[in-house]
């Protein structure tokens, strides 16, 4: 019987490393996103688990995105949460971003891929802040389209604004439940009493 079960766990470990190492492309990682139980994003071609996150980190995800879509009703720009993949077209990677706002048509014609946001956002959390604020700000930068990054503190009322302006990157920081992140490009702000109040 332990035999079996050895056997048993082996061959699940092998399925599974079989499964990832078969990923090849855009096609083969969708079918395989649809039928896991969690999320991976693929970067470098490698698959990374995207574990589940708290409901802190949940509520301040809705929040920003009900924010940004009451802000955008009237547009034609679409903002998602967490579920829908982002592609860095020229580094072939794929993320979940927390938020992002998109105004392409062209995002409009592919129901699981996007690839012109406008916006991303990151809530941070523990075991994410260093790849947040740095391995994905590094690939972020790469799409052509974006003018806005924000990483989000989850626990205080704090966001870092990272902003394209002449082709360069800068920065300001907005703390306290009374600072509004100006978004000019998308004719809108961002009170910080709508995220953590």
């Amino acid at each position: 019987m332990y035999l079996c079960l050895k056997i048993h766990a082996f061959m699940t470990t092998y399925i599974k490393q079989t499964k990832q190492t078969r990923i090849r492309t855009l096609n083969e990682y969708i079918l395989f996103e649809e039928q896991s139980n969690i999320r991976h994003e693929w970067i470098n071609g490698k698959l990374i688990d995207m574990p589940g996150t708290t409901d802190r980190h949940n509520k301040i995800c809705l929040k920003l995105a009900f924010s940004f879509m009451q802000s955008l009703a009237n547009t034609t720009c679409d903002v998602f949460m967490e579920s829908v993949k982002l592609e860095i077209s020229e580094l072939k990677d794929y993320t979940y971003p927390d938020v992002f706002i998109t105004c392409s048509d062209t995002d409009k014609n592919d129901n699981y891929v996007k690839r012109q946001p406008i916006l991303i956002v990151e809530v941070l959390s523990n075991s994410t802040a260093y790849y947040d604020r740095v391995d994905k700000f590094l690939r972020y930068q790469k799409l052509k389209s974006l003018q806005y990054y924000l990483i989000v503190e989850p626990e205080k009322p704090v966001i870092n604004l990272y902003y394209k302006q002449d082709n360069q990157w800068h920065s300001s920081t907005f703390v306290g439940l009374n600072d509004t992140v100006p978004l000019p490009e998308l004719n809108i702000t961002l009170p910080l009493s709508a995220i953590y109040a």
